[in-house]
């Protein structure tokens, strides 16, 4: 009997405490409905915006900079010095990755001109040019995205950065391609022997061993990782 009454009075106990909380919710809305009602109508206008800008500006904007890089990319594979200066700055008919990569901001094709442009300046031995533009290319695509830090951990070499080096290309070896990858763990393997950090430059080279075991044979690495093993046990 008094565990029925308890349990009633519990019972009672919660619906009082449901009731409270819709008296308080109502009271709350009935004050700000009108606040409450505007920042709803104004997410909806929001997201709405955001639709038909990508619908119909953003995708359209995606389309003419896909037909534009076509030419750039063709003078990029020609490879000598003035196809990668029309590359770069187009012609009287044809933007360039400049061009492209200014007009087209927020597109994914601008981002990609980016990246191509650092490639043209570095093949033209323009390297502080090269760093730049490399360094504007945002992960959108991964493949290209861990090349790139790959390319930004060499130039930061070239500059004698060790510690940025180090950084890029501590990003570059996450990703899993399999030339790319064992590329980095290599460089990377490098940067440490330098610092004469031997034990990390081992750990980088089993990396290529375990995962990447084609490259650890075509590469030779089996002669530092043992380099590495025997400086590390000092």
């Amino acid at each position: 009997m008094a565990s029925n009454e308890k349990l009633g009075s519990k019972k009672i106990e919660n619906e009082e405490v449901n009731e409270n909380f819709v008296t308080r919710f109502l009271a709350f809305f009935n004050k700000y409905q009108n606040i409450i009602y505007g920042v709803v109508i104004g997410i909806l206008v929001i997201a709405l915006a955001l639709i038909l800008f990508n619908r119909f500006y953003l995708q359209k904007k995606n389309e003419q900079a896909s037909a534009q890089i076509t030419y750039p990319v063709s003078m990029l594979m020609a490879g000598d010095s003035t196809s990668l200066n029309l590359a770069l700055e187009g012609d009287d008919e044809n933007d360039g990755f400049l061009a492209i990569a200014d007009n087209y901001k927020i597109t994914k094709t601008a981002n990609t001109a980016n990246y191509y442009a650092g490639l043209c300046y570095l093949k033209l031995g323009q390297k502080e040019d090269a760093l730049e533009y490399l360094k504007k290319f945002k992960k959108k695509e991964d493949v290209l995205w861990y090349t790139c830090q790959t390319l930004i951990g060499d130039l930061y070499d070239d500059q004698g950065n060790e510690a940025e080096a180090i950084k890029y290309y501590e990003k570059a070896i996450k990703g899993n391609d399999p030339y790319n990858t064992p590329m980095a763990l290599f460089k990377l393997g490098q940067m440490y022997e330098r610092q004469d950090n031997w034990s990390k430059a081992y750990d980088a080279y089993q990396q290529i061993e375990d995962n990447f075991y084609a490259e650890y044979n075509k590469m030779s690495i089996a002669q530092y990782k043992e380099r590495a093993k025997s400086k590390s046990s000092k």
